[in-house]
């Protein structure tokens, strides 16, 4: 990856219908295999007979046993949800950060929500006024508040009909939001999805144990067997007695982020039921690269990958071409400090530090380079520099995502739209101004293909520019419009507003 980006967050929440279980240990190691979805903050809430405990924090989630048996020993309950956040709402300061931490619990004439979510809401900034008139000034400016007082103002509206609530929220909250949340008054778990179900979203049952997570490997490391697809636009509620109710709330056509199979999602999950693991759809972008651009691959040497998540594609390359493929390029873990959340001359530095060259692997040979997307493109040139600069004879780079032209309005932390080299650049002069000898990107064929999900059940606007929500599109178009008259934008993604020149 060019630059490493940041998704909304990791949702986990579980539920027991034996009223004497604890499920902290679940809800634990649910959470810590989610934590490549967010890394900024983390929360657990808890509900018992004495109400709602929560535990919160900035950075990861805690790994040292002392502070894992604090927080086993505060969060007592048969029910439980947690989150892991990267923030794409409100701001990127301490306070913001802090004040944004979920799951949020709010409450209104007598019902208490605790909420977790993953995703972004597009018209966050219209929704907060309307309710601010209602619940006066909110405590955040993160939308996942906005998302859990239209909820409680829903069930107010419908009597605590939730399935009216949800129908209500899902017409009017336009966005990406993979949700679970607790409610005080019934002890419920409920759990519901955008009707594009744009972010990734399962559950799965064990004995007495109920599971919803963003992810399937946070089910299997608990043991979960029985694991299944929360729809779009779909209400699931598990009650303390074990009743389980699954509604259709609200029908629209899907459109699943395709970013989550090139980048985002761990390679051993299985999303929205594709039967396929994700490290296998990535090995078919390598192979369906090697049918595109048989003639640039035929002449190189050696194939190399910018680590992690462009591996699995370089094995797919390697198996359709047979040339040798060798993990040259080596990342430093313990360099920590991410790129894309850095000033341009720390990034620099930073992006200097994290990347080695295996050389004597390298050296008088013509590299081919697997990257799984470009966005700004810092970290490509400064790699495709080292190579060259370790005896590499050419370097032709191959994109396992096709060419990224447009910002993401959900969720995912995208470069804003001046940033963006795909924008700015044709693919020749991307491979000019990396030094590279070209670039090379997947079609997006290609992509629908391996991924095997319909390219109209797809959310492809990063790449297309067409956004399946009117008030994106909409938002997308005065973006580019702002940029293209050269003029200091101040552009309200909604939740977000953006006062520079691109």
């Amino acid at each position: 990856m060019s630059e490493e980006l940041s998704e909304a967050c990791g949702v986990f929440g579980v539920i027991s219908t034996s009223k004497t279980q604890n499920i902290f240990r679940e809800m634990y190691w649910g959470l810590l295999s989610l934590n490549h979805r967010g890394q900024q903050s983390y929360g657990f809430v808890t509900l018992n007979q004495g109400g709602f405990h929560k535990r919160e924090d900035l950075n990861l989630i805690p790994t040292d046993p002392r502070e894992v048996r604090s927080l086993e020993s505060t969060l007592i309950g048969p029910i439980g949800i947690a989150n892991a956040r990267y923030a794409t709402s409100g701001g990127s300061g301490l306070r913001h950060l802090q004040g944004g931490k979920q799951p949020l619990i709010v409450s209104h004439r007598g019902r208490r929500l605790a909420l977790s979510y993953n995703g972004n809401i597009v018209n966050a900034s219209a929704l907060r006024s309307k309710l601010e008139r209602k619940f006066g000034k909110f405590k955040t400016d993160a939308d996942t508040e906005v998302l859990a007082k239209h909820i409680l103002l829903s069930l107010d509206e419908s009597a605590g009909d939730y399935e009216r609530a949800i129908g209500e929220v899902l017409d009017i909250v336009e966005g990406a939001y993979s949700a679970m949340m607790i409610d005080s008054v019934d002890r419920s778990l409920y759990a519901f999805r955008d009707v594009r179900g744009i972010r990734p979203y399962c559950f799965g049952k064990r004995g007495d144990l109920y599971a919803f997570a963003s992810e399937s490997p946070a089910l299997d490391i608990n043991g979960f067997a029985e694991i299944d697809y929360v729809s779009p636009g779909e209400l699931i509620s598990v009650k303390s007695n074990g009743e389980m109710t699954r509604k259709q709330v609200r029908k629209a056509r899907p459109a699943f982020c395709s970013f989550e199979f090139a980048y985002f999602s761990r390679p051993d999950s299985i999303l929205n039921g594709t039967k396929k693991a994700v490290y296998k759809i990535r090995e078919e972008f390598g192979k369906s690269l090697s049918k595109t651009y048989s003639d640039k691959t035929e002449p190189i040497d050696l194939i190399v990958s910018i680590p992690e998540t462009a591996d699995d594609s370089a094995y797919g390359l390697h198996e359709a071409t047979g040339i040798p493929w060798e993990r040259a390029v080596r990342k430093n873990r313990y360099v920590t400090r991410r790129a894309f959340i850095s000033g341009t001359g720390e990034r620099d530095d930073v992006i200097d530090k994290k990347v080695n060259i295996v050389s004597d692997l390298v050296r008088g040979k013509r590299i081919g380079v697997i990257e799984d997307s470009i966005v700004r493109g810092d970290t490509s040139k400064a790699n495709i520099a080292k190579l060259i600069a370790a005896g590499s004879k050419s370097v032709d780079v191959f994109i396992t995502f096709p060419r990224i032209t447009n910002p993401c309005l959900y969720g995912v932390d995208m470069a804003t739209y001046g940033e963006l080299i795909g924008a700015r650049m044709e693919p020749e002069r991307i491979a000019k101004w990396l030094g590279a000898d070209s670039v090379n990107f997947q079609t997006i064929d290609g992509l629908v293909n391996s991924i095997g999900i319909s390219q109209e059940n797809l959310c492809l606007a990063c790449v297309t520019g067409s956004y399946p929500t009117a008030t994106a599109q909409k938002l997308a178009v005065e973006i580019i419009r702002q940029h293209k008259t050269g003029k200091t934008a101040t552009i309200v993604k909604e939740k977000r507003v953006y006062e520079r020149r691109d």
